[in-house]
């Protein structure tokens, strides 16, 4: 897993290379599942006008009345069935995948393919997440140079910032082998928390709640006592509220954290901020001695449409 992780930087830059120039329309649905999904929602609150869809419930509940022309579908293995689904009901859509020779790169419909160049992944889906990202931005207008510098020059940073997260969570585990474990963030930043929950979930085996500061505190902070709770903090409006919540719960029994931003801008730090959790989560891999049951390149949902 480390050495996926480590390959980061360098899958990125290829990404940020082979990309330059490309164009996203807005307006449109971004239809994906998992990660690829979870990607698309950084943008909401980046001021780009993004329509981040689900794709089994875009297929099941909304394709019927929306009859959609065009959009951007999204796949990391280009095999995921309900994305696959919805491909067939698009007029044209520009399909953003690793694989290019991939059923849903393939696809009839399919009018641009853009890759993700990120390799292999047998282990978290970490290089294909940063290289979506990296690929949204791009097609919007921005230009996260300065983040491949970042991730470049500081990967050993994002490592023991990883570990110590890794360690909380394990010694708060303790004997019971279980607690309430949440990873909360602001505005672009909230997938960040849920691609980290997700993660962390997949590699531990207990369940990660992820959500925003503002939601966790209307009401999930009376969970606070013996849990663990991480807060994703870049500089920004919701930076002060966030600290207040974390010292009031801590107060309350909690076990806190808080993962914030010097290295880059906030608009580009859902590109940085996942580090520290995919090394947290090779961290407890190897602590916890838990192997996962699926490789990530063969944890692909291949399932039937029903009726």
């Amino acid at each position: 897993m480390k050495s996926e992780i480590y390959e980061i930087p360098y899958r990125a830059e290829l990404c940020y290379q082979k990309n330059k120039g490309i164009i996203l329309p807005e307006d449109v649905p971004y239809i994906g599942m998992g990660a690829s999904n979870i990607a698309t929602k950084a943008f909401r609150y980046l001021g780009i006008n993004i329509l981040s869809e689900k794709a089994a419930e875009y297929y099941n509940y909304l394709i019927k009345y929306k009859h959609p022309k065009n959009g951007v579908l999204i796949s990391q293995s280009g095999q995921s069935s309900e994305t696959l689904w919805c491909a067939d009901y698009f007029d044209s859509f520009i399909a953003i995948v690793n694989n290019e020779e991939s059923p849903l790169g393939k696809h009839e419909n399919c009018t641009q393919r853009i890759l993700l160049y990120s390799g292999e992944e047998r282990e978290i889906t970490a290089k294909t997440y940063i290289n979506t990202l990296l690929v949204l931005y791009l097609g919007f207008g921005f230009d996260p140079l300065e983040t491949i510098t970042a991730l470049k020059s500081h990967m050993s940073h994002f490592e023991q910032i990883g570990i110590k997260i890794g360690e909380l969570i394990r010694s708060t585990m303790g004997w019971r082998k279980k607690c309430s474990i949440y990873i909360l963030g602001n505005g672009p930043n909230i997938a960040t928390a849920n691609i980290a929950a997700m993660v962390l979930s997949r590699v531990i085996k207990i369940p990660v709640q992820s959500m925003s500061v503002s939601h966790y505190d209307h009401g999930f902070k009376e969970t606070a006592k013996d849990s663990v709770v991480i807060a994703v903090n870049h500089i920004g409006p919701e930076q002060k509220r966030t600290k207040r919540l974390l010292k009031t719960i801590q107060g309350a029994g909690a076990k806190v954290f808080e993962v914030n931003n010097t290295l880059v801008e906030s608009v580009y730090s859902p590109l940085t901020l996942p580090l520290p959790f995919y090394f947290a989560a090779e961290y407890l891999s190897n602590k916890l001695k838990v192997r996962p049951l699926f490789e990530a390149d063969r944890n692909i949902t291949n399932i039937e449409p029903e009726e």
